[in-house]
């Protein structure tokens, strides 16, 4: 594996190759928290909105407080 600073291809070390993986391992579970966490927002908001709408709020008055 290589990369260019300046131009010019270097080989990297075996400690950036091995960094370089954990690197992609952590933003490939920082990618999979993130939409895990706004598909687990999406849930709530949907939760609420069928709450208040079982209150008998209509729906013009829950999207005003959404």
């Amino acid at each position: 594996m290589k990369k260019i600073i300046n131009g010019i291809e270097i080989e990297l070390t075996q400690e950036e190759i091995a960094q370089r993986q954990l690197d992609e391992q952590q933003a490939e579970q920082d990618r999979l928290a993130f939409e895990a966490e706004k598909q687990a927002k999406i849930v709530a908001k949907a939760s609420a909105l069928a709450k208040l709408t079982a209150l008998g709020l209509t729906e013009e008055e829950v999207k005003s407080i959404l």
